[in-house]
């Protein structure tokens, strides 16, 4: 496994629904130990890769994770395959993306009614806010190496019954792009500009992300075999997954400076020259 630095950061089908249930991280705090979590899986090898070309991906071949940050933080990040589901064993490499934002509903938002607080719908590809915000003939919502948005339904006053009026409306859920590591290589990820491999396909990939501001964060995982489109469609197999994150301390200003995939500020450059 080689452990990748990634560049600093800035202070069913396409009815699926994105949710954090069970995969809450909560808050990271350095000093505390990592957390992890071993029980998820991915809908097929490929749903990562095939978000970095130009038709966008589904993000039902996506898993979903959050944490949050209330000072500003490097994290590790880690993914690793495991034995579980209904995949080749051995086969899945994985891949991921960072952004700030949440998916509705994270938060609790809702309101009540009577005696019945009623929250907002779960985000989903084929929402009409959705299929607006992006462009004609894209597989999805789902973008791994740029910022992109969600919509979700409204939630009405009776459920599922559009004429009693709606309770709270659609909105738009948007994630604003941190950085990504993934898998291997382009032999394996396809040939999308920019995309940061670990060079080894040995089904495991980690990243530690710096000076993460305070606030909320959507952890993508999927699939970064691009070519296994062609092969696991429409039967989409299952691959377990292990997601480990954990707030770590700041490398010092040298260790910056010696890693290619940092980018220092003009002031720390010019203080390092002195």
């Amino acid at each position: 496994m080689l452990i990748l630095a990634a560049a600093c950061a800035a202070p069913a089908g396409l009815q699926a629904h994105i949710s954090y249930t069970g995969r809450n991280f909560g808050a990271l705090v350095v000093g505390d130990p990592a957390t992890s979590n071993l029980t998820q899986t991915v809908s097929s090898s490929f749903g990562w890769a095939d978000a970095t070309d130009s038709d966008w991906g589904d993000s039902h071949r996506l898993r979903a994770f959050r944490f949050s940050l209330s000072t500003f933080t490097s994290v590790m990040i880690s993914v690793e395959r495991n034995a579980g589901d209904t995949g080749p064993a051995g086969t899945f490499l994985p891949a991921f993306s960072l952004f700030s934002g949440l998916a509705q509903r994270a938060n609790n938002e809702g309101v009540q009614q009577d005696a019945v607080y009623r929250t907002e719908a779960l985000a989903h590809d084929n929402a009409v806010l959705s299929i607006a915000s992006r462009p004609g003939g894209t597989e999805g919502s789902f973008r791994a190496l740029t910022d992109w948005s969600i919509g979700n339904d409204p939630t009405y006053v009776t459920s599922g019954d559009p004429t009693s009026g709606i309770l709270i409306g659609a909105r738009l859920a948007p994630f604003s792009y941190i950085g990504h590591a993934a898998d291997g290589t382009s032999a394996n990820f396809g040939l999308a500009p920019g995309i940061h491999g670990d060079g080894h396909a040995d089904g495991s990939v980690t990243a530690t992300f710096h000076g993460l501001a305070p606030g909320n964060y959507s952890l993508f995982v999927g699939g970064a075999n691009h070519a296994a489109q062609t092969t696991e469609v429409p039967t989409y197999p299952t691959y377990g997954v292990n997601v480990m994150v954990q707030a770590v301390p700041e490398p010092s200003a040298w260790a910056l400076l010696a890693c290619g995939g940092i980018v220092l500020g003009a002031a720390l450059r010019r203080k390092l020259r002195r």
